[in-house]
């Protein structure tokens, strides 16, 4: 009991700095479209990811996540479409929320080009009382119909590339309409690929997250890519984890792919839990060889 205590307290102690942050997972670093809805339909043909996020191991009714996400281009050519599914359980919290994109690249000349999406969505916040174990045997106040909070929610993105590299600024939540508007948060993501050889490829990356009255959360990540069929990285999170990660192309036609994250925390609560685990699966409809970053982004 002494531990989950500590754990809720390390949540809370978090909270007063990222409370107001959008949730995060490492999944970003394998799939922009997570965080910018810009990047729909960037690899063309229909592109499918499911991942599943446990956050803390080792203590009970810590945050874990489940998402199915996808994206494709449709006709007029460079207008693209995509959806997000999200459901995040945190104690006795349940959040679900679907979400559709739609986004329009510019092409700027024959190297460089520019993406802006929007992404519209609902979101239902649900109180589960019955996970709750009172002090107190029969009190009512835990004995009514747990709450339900429902909102319409929107979310913004710009995504500007070449062939070397990548700069991207979003919002996840622009608009709420339950009538609880939040501070907007910005996302800030870059990166760039340096071609070591044939054979080996690199890819420095970063991601800054501004909200009012929160500190500035950066990950500064590092990801190798061999033969364009495995790819290995690590990330440094401030304030919160230190990410090691893979992703591993399983078929020949480079359209299938597996991935995983380990976070190590290096935050309030690193001694009350074993660090967090997320894996991936990705499914490529087309040919890899028409997208315009084939591997690395």
């Amino acid at each position: 009991m002494r531990k989950i205590y500590a754990i809720l307290i390390g949540i809370m102690f978090s909270n007063s700095f990222f409370g107001q942050h959008s949730t995060l997972t490492s999944n970003y670093l394998l799939n922009i479209f997570s965080i910018n809805p810009a990047y729909a339909g960037q690899r063309r043909a229909l592109d499918m990811t499911l991942f599943y996020r446990k956050q803390w191991l080792g203590a009970t009714g810590t945050p874990q996540t489940a998402s199915i996400l996808g994206s494709m281009e449709i006709k007029p050519k460079n207008l693209a479409i995509g959806f997000q599914y999200d459901n995040d359980n945190i104690g006795f919290t349940n959040i679900s929320s679907v979400k559709v994109a739609i986004s329009y690249r510019v092409k700027i000349d024959r190297k460089r080009k520019i993406a802006f999406g929007i992404m519209p969505g609902y979101r239902r916040m649900f109180y589960d009382y019955r996970k709750l174990r009172t002090t107190t045997a029969g009190d009512g106040t835990f004995d009514i119909n747990t709450p339900t909070v429902n909102s319409f929610i929107s979310s913004a993105g710009a995504f500007y590339y070449s062939k070397k590299m990548y700069i991207g600024i979003s919002s996840p939540e622009l608009l709420n309409l339950n009538g609880n508007n939040p501070s907007v948060e910005l996302n800030f993501i870059a990166g760039y690929i340096i071609k070591l050889s044939d054979q080996v490829v690199l890819k420095p990356s970063v991601l800054v997250r501004q909200l009012k009255n929160s500190p500035i959360q950066i990950d500064i990540n590092t990801t190798a890519y061999f033969d364009e069929i495995i790819g290995v990285g690590l990330a440094y999170r401030n304030r919160d984890a230190i990410v090691a990660y893979f992703d591993w192309v399983l078929d020949s036609n480079k359209r299938f792919k597996v991935g995983y994250a380990y976070d190590y925390s290096i935050g309030a609560i690193r001694k009350f839990n074993s660090g967090s685990h997320e894996v991936m699966l990705n499914y490529f409809f087309g040919k890899l060889s028409h997208a315009p970053s084939p591997r690395f982004f």
